[in-house]
């Protein structure tokens, strides 16, 4: 259980915020009151720190808070904050499923919303969790996701990165659909956990014909009768523009 100790108004408000949004019980409490024995971490403020006397503290800013709520919920599940390695396992997609791997066990996975944003997670990962090696797994499908994502990698860090043949890394989970962000999340872990060939070359984004094509249909599907131009769609693939400001550019050119 995570508990909440506070004399600052609004950090309280986005320390309760934050843990209702990730669906987390809390205790609030005050400086007057013992704290209870279910109580694993205590979230306060930087300032206020040294007024806690409990062994598992973890202090935040305004700006810090959805990372302190991801470490003291990491914290009072009995995870560690060192290891000695982190492996970052990414199943790529419009959507890549990401899991990561302290020392052999899974520490944290997660579905974004975009590639992109990898660059943000994998910070804030870092922010969680020290370690003394990082290394980066991706999976070899995912066509122009894929490359959009090794290209942001290489663009922000240093860290070594692996290509891993997705081959088996989503089993069967039995009859029914698998929800995406399950079955991308699973995916991500057992990249992880398989040996890959190390990315040596620069990394370019280029869309293939077929995801192209695949791009306008959607554009049509999405907007109606619109077919947006091969030259947007292209945009589109690389990560430049939204599916929705291409077709607006398109309307604007066309009107």
């Amino acid at each position: 259980m995570i508990a909440v100790l506070t004399e600052i108004p609004r950090l309280y408000y986005l320390f309760a915020k934050e843990l209702k949004r990730k669906k987390l019980e809390f205790y609030s409490l005050t400086f007057r009151e013992e704290i209870p024995g279910k109580v694993k971490v205590v979230l306060t403020s930087e300032s206020e720190a040294e007024r806690v006397d409990f062994p598992c503290v973890v202090a935040a800013t305004e700006k810090s808070v959805g990372i302190a709520v991801e470490k003291a919920y990491s914290l009072s599940k009995g995870l560690r904050e060192h290891y000695d390695e982190l492996i970052i396992g990414i199943d790529p997609g419009e959507k890549p499923g990401l899991a990561v791997v302290g020392d052999g066990s899974v520490v944290h996975v997660a579905r974004l919303n975009s590639p992109e944003a990898v660059k943000k997670a994998l910070k804030d990962i870092l922010r969680i969790y020290s370690c003394k090696r990082v290394r980066i797994k991706v999976g070899n499908g995912g066509g122009v996701f894929r490359l959009r994502l090794l290209k942001v990698l290489q663009e922000s860090f240093s860290f070594d990165i692996e290509i891993v043949n997705e081959h088996a890394t989503t089993p069967s989970l039995g009859r029914g659909d698998v929800q995406p962000s399950i079955r991308d999340i699973i995916a991500a872990i057992n990249i992880a956990l398989k040996q890959g060939r190390k990315l040596k070359e620069r990394v370019e984004i280029k869309a293939t014909l077929g995801e192209i094509k695949n791009i306008q249909r959607d554009s049509r599907q999405r907007s109606g009768n619109i077919t947006i131009s091969r030259a947007l769609a292209e945009r589109v693939a690389k990560g430049e523009l939204t599916m929705e400001r291409a077709i607006e550019l398109h309307i604007q050119r066309k009107s």
